[in-house]
């Protein structure tokens, strides 16, 4: 509330201005409550070995070299036939 509620009641004196801190209490339970489950759920992950990530990381890299090869291949196909159509015309 604000002073001027209390003044144009006439309670500038009688009425001290309190604040409901009940919802930003729910809020910040809330947040509280979310890391919680975070960190309990980070705990039930079964995070993958040295051997599997290393293999992993390898499979990632083969298939972006893989796609970049392809689409240099079709990039050159594209522009090579656009380079024989506007020849011809």
């Amino acid at each position: 509330c604000s002073g001027l509620q209390n003044r144009l009641w006439g309670f500038d004196s009688l009425l001290p201005c309190q604040r409901d801190w009940g919802a930003e209490m729910d809020f910040f339970n809330r947040v509280k409550g979310y890391f919680a489950e975070v960190k309990g759920e980070a705990k039930r992950v079964s995070w993958p070995g040295k051997q599997e990530l290393y293999d992993s990381t390898l499979v990632v890299i083969g298939f972006i070299c893989v796609l970049a090869v392809t689409t240099l291949v079709c990039d050159k196909v594209i522009e090579l036939f656009i380079k024989f159509v506007h020849a011809g015309a």
